[in-house]
């Protein structure tokens, strides 16, 4: 099947700012957009079915652009994961609700091994994925989302922003440079224009989106893992709010994307 751009659809403010960040990235690779809503039971496929496929018709309409309406019965997390397998998903964009809804996007998320959630709350804010933040530690995981960032200089012709935190243990030390290095290793080649700070490591969340009301990224990039740590240490009121407002793409630990066709479409 061909690939697509998922969007869990559940009729929310969220789901409507996800399908427009969706089309962004969509409109770029000329890749469809395939809404998806999960229902309790297969009596109300049908209904919610016309429903869906009435937004789905609008938008494309609007935005002349392909867009289709899916309904699927069953467990919410299975659902989503068994279609984005189906569906040969490039990537998904979803709407969360905040704080409270972290909990949930983990659970569909973490089942996902080479399709990236972009995850959104807020309408696009700054621009067209025209600068990246990348948050990196001393964790050789995080690797992969050079890969990612690499794919989304190919659409976008981004600037990509390295925020590390300063470390004073020196194998610590030793493993963020490397990282580092790697990420310029892979940016250089490919002439992509990217920049390197350094932020305290106490109360490092804040210390990022500190950074980032600076650069007003249009994306972060955190891995799976991290992602939950990085919102809910967030204290400075300033930052919770620009935490709703930057669209976050999560990144499951592996480096083998290429392998696994993360890149082919």
């Amino acid at each position: 099947m061909e690939k697509c751009i998922l969007v869990p659809f559940d009729f929310s403010n969220e789901a409507n700012f996800a399908l427009d960040h969706a089309y962004e990235l969509a409109r770029i690779t000329s890749l469809p957009i395939h809404l998806l809503y999960v229902v309790s039971n297969e009596k109300e496929v049908e209904e919610w079915h016309e429903e869906l496929k009435r937004i789905a018709d609008n938008y494309a309409k609007e935005h002349n652009y392909k867009v289709e309406a899916f309904v699927r019965a069953g467990n919410l997390f299975e659902t989503i994961y068994n279609y984005g397998i189906e569906a040969n998903a490039y990537l998904a964009v979803m709407g969360t609700h905040g704080i409270k809804t972290i909990k949930k996007a983990m659970k569909v998320i973490k089942k996902f091994v080479k399709i990236p959630f972009i995850l959104v709350q807020r309408p696009i804010n700054f621009g067209s994925y025209d600068k990246i933040c990348v948050p990196i530690d001393d964790d050789k995981k995080s690797r992969a989302k050079f890969l990612w960032v690499k794919y989304l200089n190919n659409l976008f012709e981004s600037k990509v922003f390295i925020i590390y935190p300063e470390v004073t243990d020196a194998a610590r030390k030793a493993e963020i440079n490397s990282n580092i290095m790697f990420a310029t290793s892979i940016f250089e080649k490919d002439a992509i224009d990217f920049e390197v700070k350094a932020v305290c490591e106490t109360n490092f969340a804040d210390n990022l989106y500190d950074v980032m009301n600076n650069i007003e990224p249009d994306v972060v990039l955190f891995m799976t893992d991290k992602y939950k740590k990085s919102i809910t240490e967030l204290k400075r009121p300033r930052n919770i709010e620009l935490s709703k407002k930057i669209p976050i793409m999560c990144v499951n630990p592996r480096t083998d994307i290429v392998k696994l066709g993360g890149f082919a479409y």
